[in-house]
């Protein structure tokens, strides 16, 4: 009789309790995984013409509200990415196309009737100059697009800095007695840094183009560098006309120039402190700027010193 009876509990309690555990495991798991499943949903929906959607689930702190907001971070590292690849390809064509329209103009009127030779030179000369403006520019651009990728391989050694500011000036006083521009070297102490010698010398000779061509006739420019704790900073000073508070944020994006005297034909496609803030970085020190609108700029290059 107790045999009878339990196998009667049994038969009814087993299918029982096999639905009851089946279904609350079907329940259970359709809650946990729902997240998950409008996850996917979203991910299906985000495009690269569209990576402003996120997921906008209010989950706790387990692994499925870890896993969202991942997700969201990454998306948004995506569209900060493809942002800055949309802007940098419509400035780059919008960059390449003024030098293109300046030589198709300039030919198409040569070519409208007879001119002189004089005139032809003439022509030929304002050609030329817009293809130097595409040359550097390219030239700029492939740094800037080598360097993203990271392909540009640094050498680092122990470089003397005087060295690099001496050369650096040498180099670039022929530009600046052209405009009457005396360039002042403000000797500091015998220091090393460990950094790729023709990188370092490449960020200053932007920041002396930089000073130089926008420092007014018979104007002054100052580079100069000291050692501080275990670092170096050098130095790049201009009398021109200085850069508004507004603009200081942005004057290493790509591109920018923050007025209309630096975005002049002869005032560059506003790359050069975009390589110099990559060149700067690459060796672990920084790059800032130091300016009020008519008293000139400062640029200050931090980088670490070899012991």
């Amino acid at each position: 009789d107790t045999l009878r009876i339990l196998l009667i509990i049994i038969a009814i309690a087993y299918p029982l309790t096999l639905v009851v555990a089946t279904g609350g495991g079907a329940f259970l798991a359709g809650r946990a995984l729902s997240p998950i499943d409008r996850l996917t949903g979203v991910a299906r929906r985000i495009t690269a013409e569209d990576l402003h959607q996120r997921i906008d689930l209010d989950l706790p702190n387990d692994e499925v509200g870890r896993l969202a907001r991942t997700f969201n971070d990454m998306i948004a590292r995506l569209d900060d990415s493809f942002s800055k690849q949309r802007q940098f390809t419509a400035d780059a064509s919008h960059e390449l196309r003024t030098p293109l329209t300046a030589i198709k103009g300039q030919t198409e009127v040569a070519l409208q009737r007879d001119r002189d030779v004089e005139s032809y030179k003439q022509v030929l000369q304002n050609v030329n100059t817009q293809v130097d403006r595409m040359i550097r520019m390219s030239g700029s651009l492939l740094t800037l697009a080598r360097a993203d990728a990271g392909q540009i391989p640094i050498a680092s050694e122990p470089v003397n800095l005087a060295t690099i500011v001496t050369d650096a000036v040498e180099q670039m006083s022929i530009a600046a007695e052209a405009k009457s521009i005396e360039i002042k070297i403000a000797p500091g102490p015998s220091v090393r840094t460990f950094a790729d010698e023709d990188l370092l010398l490449q960020l200053m000779l932007n920041l002396l183009d930089n000073a130089i061509k926008y420092t007014p006739q018979y104007g002054l420019v100052r580079v100069g560098w000291s050692a501080v704790g275990g670092a170096v900073d050098v130095s790049v000073s201009d009398t021109g006309p200085g850069i508004g508070p507004e603009h200081l944020p942005r004057i290493f994006d790509r591109f920018y120039r923050a007025d209309t005297a630096r975005s002049s034909p002869n005032g560059g496609a506003g790359l050069g402190l975009s390589i110099s803030r990559w060149i700067a970085e690459a060796h672990g020190g920084s790059i800032k700027a130091q300016s009020a609108n008519g008293s000139g700029t400062t640029f200050v290059v931090h980088l670490p010193a070899f012991k």
